[in-house]
C-alpha cells in the first residue's frame, strides 16, 4: 500500500507550480525506492508502479481539490481496490510510505494540534498570528489612519468625534475582511480575539457566521503594541486550555445523554467500531492513551476487534491492525468526522477510552 502525504502549507505551496514541484519530487523518490527494493516480487513492483501513477494522475486532475486543506493524505492499493483521500486541517510534512498497512501517524499528529488564528486589534492597528498554541507566529501587522481625539467642544467636537468613530469602524471592517480571507484560505480550527474590552465585541459582530461559530469565548488579554510572541502564546495557551475543557465537557454531556436512550451516541470499542464501519460517526472521542489491537477484513475492509479472529460479515481472516486508535482515527477522517482527544475529563474511562457522537 502507498500512503502519500502532500504538504499544503500556504506560505510554501499556495501556488500550482509549487505544489506540482513537490508532487513530482515525492513521486520520483517513491519510484526510485520501489525500483531499489530487492524484497519486492515482480507483481508487487508492477502494482506499486501503478499505484504511484494513479496518485500522480489524480493530483494533476481537476478532481484533486486542495481548497481549505493544510495537507492531503492519499491511500492507494490498486490490487485491493483501495483509493482514499483525506483533507487534513493540520500541517503534515510531504512524504511517501510504502508498507503493508496504511501509514497514519501523521494524521494522528495533525489531530493533536489544532490550528488557531489569533487576531489582536485596537482602534488603530491589528496583529494576526497563526499556528498551534505552542508555535504561534505573527504573519500580518496592519495599521490604519484613525484621527486622534481633541477637546474643542461644541458642534466641531461632535462632528470630529463622529469622524473618528467612522475611521475606527472602517478599520475594524478592514480587519474583519482580512480575517475572513485568511479563514477561507487556510481552514483554521479556532479563532481567538484580543484587544480592548470595548473593541473586541465590535470586531466579532463584523465577522461572518461561520467564523464566529469557531470563536473561543473570552479575550486574549495582552498589550497589543508591546506584547512579544512568547507573551501572546502564554496568554493564548491559557484561553485554549479553558476552551478545550469547555468543548470536551459539552461533547461528553452529549455522549452521556445519547448512549442507551436511542440517541445519537455510542460508547466502548465494539459499538464505536460498528458505527465507524457503518460511516455514522460525526465526532470520534478518544482518550490520549487509548490503545487496543484490531483486525481489518481483507475482503470488505471492516474493522473488527482482534478477539473475533475472523470477519463477522463474511468469515474472512483478519489482517492485524496493531493500533486501534490509529485505525479508528483514519476511519473517522475518511468519513469527514471530527476527532476529539479528551484530555481534561475522565468520562471515557468506564467506556474503555472511546466513544462517538453519531450522525444518525
Amino acid at each position: 500500500m502507498v500512503s502519500f502525504y502532500l504538504d499544503l502549507d500556504p506560505e510554501r505551496f499556495a501556488t500550482p507550480p509549487a505544489r506540482a514541484s513537490q508532487i513530482r519530487s515525492l513521486i520520483d523518490q517513491a519510484h526510485r525506492d520501489v525500483e531499489r527494493d530487492r524484497s519486492l516480487g515482480h507483481d508487487e513492483r508492477i502494482a506499486l508502479r501503478e499505484d504511484l501513477q494513479r496518485i500522480a494522475s489524480f493530483l494533476a486532475s481537476p478532481e484533486s481539490s486542495f481548497k481549505g486543506a493544510r495537507a492531503l493524505a492519499v491511500f492507494c492499493s490498486t490490487r485491493d481496490g483501495l483509493f482514499e483521500t483525506v483533507h487534513l486541517s493540520g500541517p503534515v510534512d510531504g512524504r511517501v510510505v510504502i508498507q503493508e498497512s496504511p501509514y497514519v501517524e501523521p494524521m494522528i499528529a495533525a489531530v493533536r494540534h489544532r490550528r488557531w488564528l489569533v487576531a489582536l486589534v485596537n482602534r488603530r492597528s491589528a496583529r494576526l498570528l497563526a499556528g498551534s498554541p505552542e508555535t504561534l507566529r505573527e504573519g500580518q501587522r496592519l495599521e490604519d489612519q484613525v484621527h486622534g481625539q481633541h477637546h474643542q467642544g461644541g458642534w466641531s467636537q461632535a462632528n470630529y468625534e463622529r469622524s473618528v468613530e467612522k475611521d475606527v469602524e472602517d478599520h475594524l471592517r478592514r480587519i474583519a475582511e482580512v480575517i475572513e480571507r485568511r479563514w477561507r484560505a487556510e481552514r483554521f480550527d479556532r479563532l481567538a480575539l484580543g484587544g480592548p474590552q470595548e473593541i473586541v465585541p465590535r470586531l466579532a459582530e463584523l465577522l461572518g457566521e461561520d467564523v464566529r461559530a469557531h470563536q473561543a469565548p473570552g479575550r486574549v488579554d495582552v498589550e497589543i503594541a508591546k506584547a512579544s510572541e512568547s507573551q501572546i502564546r502564554a496568554a493564548v495557551e491559557q484561553l485554549v486550555e479553558e476552551d478545550d475543557k469547555r468543548t470536551e465537557r459539552e461533547a461528553l454531556n452529549r455522549l452521556a445523554e445519547g448512549i442507551g436512550s436511542g440517541g445519537r451516541a455510542t460508547g466502548g470499542p465494539e459499538e464505536t467500531l460498528t458505527a465507524l464501519n457503518e460511516r455514522r460517526v460525526a465526532t470520534l472521542l478518544l482518550e490520549p492513551r487509548f490503545d487496543r489491537s484490531a483486525g481489518r477484513c481483507s475482503i470488505c475492509g471492516m474493522l473488527v476487534l482482534d478477539s473475533y479472529g475472523r470477519c463477522p460479515a463474511d468469515g474472512s481472516a483478519l489482517a492485524l491492525v496493531e493500533h486501534l486508535a490509529e485505525a479508528a482515527v483514519e476511519a473517522a477522517l475518511v468519513q469527514d468526522a471530527e476527532v476529539m482527544l479528551v484530555r481534561h475529563h475522565p468520562d471515557l474511562g468506564p467506556l474503555g477510552g472511546i466513544g462517538a457522537l453519531l450522525r444518525f
